[in-house]
């Protein structure tokens, strides 16, 4: 009986201490990264970022959570440093400190998310959020410092990197200039709205060498007049499309319009809807 219970013993202790702390059950769920990306998607839609904006918004958080990952696990995760060219080596922690590597990359995602949007301080009650959830599941106060530490240090790493990607610049470059002239765009009804990010194409890209890599073919010339022209067919095209949509193919095109802040008209009545765009959200 003593022998059994010697036997039994040691396989509770060897079962327990398998057994991961709370704070990593707790943690280490992937839903949590779900949910701390979808508060990045709620600052984006309230503050009608567009498509092209929230983009890279979005892109800046999700490397420098990534680049935490990468770091932790590099037997699984390749860092995106010389993948994406221009990315200098992401530091690592130091061998003498202690990191939770899954809460890092949660607030180094935050701490960049933060940044990158705005009203300023958007993320700081999350984040306060998740702090609290890693004590109260009782991560030891050496790893959570050193995890917040971490955090810190990639985010200000990936923040000072993305300023070299000529956004700035083009916040206080000139507006498209609208002309009356034959094939230029100009705004349009119900709402108006004017010429969004022009100068996109100056941004530093991710994967491509330039946004000279790969140039698109000339549209079809302007010309509304000859009913045989390429313009007038492709045009006729689209407005016979959309003249006689299901309602099936009006939900696809919903759900597709870029336009984040969308004008309602209803008769004489107007009201605007905030909405995710796939160019912003993909």
């Amino acid at each position: 009986m003593r022998s059994f219970l010697f036997c039994l013993a040691g396989v509770l202790f060897l079962f327990t201490s398998c057994k991961k702390p709370y704070y990593e059950k707790v943690l280490h769920d992937p839903e949590l990264y779900r949910i701390t990306v979808k508060k990045l998607n709620d600052i984006v839609l309230e503050n009608n970022f567009p498509p092209v904006t929230a983009s890279r918004n979005y892109v800046y958080a999700n490397i420098a959570a990534y680049e935490v990952i990468a770091s932790g696990d590099p037997e699984h995760f390749r860092s995106l440093a010389g993948q994406i060219k221009h990315l200098p080596a992401v530091p690592k922690a130091s061998k003498d400190t202690a990191v939770d590597y899954q809460f890092a990359s949660l607030l180094a995602f935050c701490t960049v998310g933060n940044a990158v949007t705005f009203p300023e301080g958007s993320m700081d009650q999350y984040v306060d959020e998740l702090k609290k959830k890693a004590k109260d599941a009782g991560m030891p106060s050496v790893l959570f410092e050193g995890s917040v530490n971490y955090a810190d240090k990639v985010a200000k790493f990936i923040l000072k990197w993305s300023k070299g990607d000529h956004y700035a610049q083009t916040r206080s470059a000139s507006k498209y200039t609208v002309k009356q002239q034959d094939g230029r765009w100009i705004p349009t009804p119900p709402m108006y709205a004017q010429a969004l990010e022009a100068h996109w194409g100056e941004i530093r890209p991710m994967v491509l060498d330039s946004t000279a890599q790969f140039i698109p073919p000339d549209p079809p010339a302007f010309n509304v007049k000859d009913h045989n022209s390429p313009f007038y067919k492709q045009a006729l095209e689209v407005k016979q499309m959309v003249d006689s949509l299901t309602k099936e193919e009006k939900h696809q095109a919903d759900f597709w319009d870029d336009n984040a802040f969308k004008l309602n008209v209803v008769g004489h009545a107007s009201f605007a809807t905030k909405k995710f765009s796939p160019g912003g959200t993909g």
